[in-house]
């Protein structure tokens, strides 16, 4: 029994849609990311609840990551990507610091909390850089403020 080239044609169609479906569900491929860690300290003390975030200086992507982390209460962090603690992705970036209290008194963390000048929560005046590479074990070093 052979199949009409109507037929054929639209089987010929469909398999060709469905293959390109599947090649096209995996979206953008993500980058390589790199384990990263830091340090954030304010005054020479650390500043725990700062949420660090990283913007690519590199204008010729597309689609940036934003690598970002929360600081512990010994200010230290370690920056996320796709996944929990997966680092950042190599390259050089412009570092900006937010302060957001949680609004549960119960949840904040005790003692004074962390203040800073607003140009740090701005990427366009951020004086801080940071540059990660290809490599396991990055450590951007202490962002230390006045």
């Amino acid at each position: 029994m052979s199949l009409s080239p109507l037929l054929r044609r639209t089987t010929v169609a469909i398999l060709f849609i469905l293959t390109l479906s599947a090649l096209s569900c995996g979206g953008p491929k993500r980058k390589q990311t790199y384990p990263t860690e830091g340090t954030l300290l304010i005054n020479g003390h650390p500043a725990g609840g700062v949420t660090v975030f990283l913007y690519s200086t590199d204008p010729s992507e597309t689609e940036p990551t934003r690598p970002f982390a929360t600081t512990n209460a010994d200010g230290t962090f370690v920056l996320t990507t796709s996944a929990a603690n997966d680092g950042a992705p190599a390259g050089e970036y412009i570092v900006t610091l937010l302060y957001e209290p949680l609004d549960s008194p119960l949840a904040r963390a005790k003692g004074k909390p962390p203040t800073f000048d607003k140009k740090y929560g701005d990427p366009k005046t951020s004086p801080l850089r940071a540059t990660i590479e290809a490599k396991p074990g990055n450590v951007i070093p202490p962002i230390k403020l006045p």
